[in-house]
């Protein structure tokens, strides 16, 4: 899956561009939750001849910016349920770019929002790729995890 991190790029950048009219690029700056700030991540599972998760972890700052940027609202009266609406469907449409890409047939979930203060897991998966991208001086990560079979376990 090595052609993978050109796509997800262009992906993030068309997606913040388009939808948060916001410049997205990538960066070597690895986003990393400092402990005990809020963050969040929204993924989608890919399901069918390709089994994995694509997700998307920000600091929370990041994720009322773009519900604020995608309901109109302000940023003080953005709501969590914006919030976790807005990532989950940045989540959405990242991934669905990206599981036309896979081999066929594949489906793709409904977002999942994860809030938490603490590094997010995929159980039975393994990393492929992280890209790390910088928006504003905010550092965000997007990350393609592949199901492993452990039937011998």
């Amino acid at each position: 899956m090595q052609f993978i991190e050109p796509e997800i790029i262009k992906y993030v950048e068309n997606i913040w561009s388009s939808t948060l009219s916001l410049e997205a690029r990538q960066t070597e700056t690895s986003y990393t939750p400092h402990e005990g700030e809020e963050n969040l991540t929204g993924c989608v599972h890919i399901m069918g001849a390709w089994n994995g998760t694509v997700s998307l972890q920000c600091p929370k700052d990041m994720a009322v910016q773009a519900a604020s940027i995608m309901f109109g609202l302000k940023c003080e009266d953005t709501e969590m349920e914006e919030i976790q609406d807005a990532l989950g469907e940045l989540a959405n449409m990242t991934g669905g770019n990206l599981k036309a890409l896979l081999p066929e047939p594949c489906s793709l979930s409904l977002p999942t929002v994860a809030i938490t203060d603490y590094n997010f897991r995929i159980p039975k998966t393994e990393l492929i790729t992280q890209v790390n991208f910088d928006c504003g001086g905010q550092v965000f990560s997007v990350s393609v995890h592949k199901k492993v079979d452990n039937s011998d376990d």
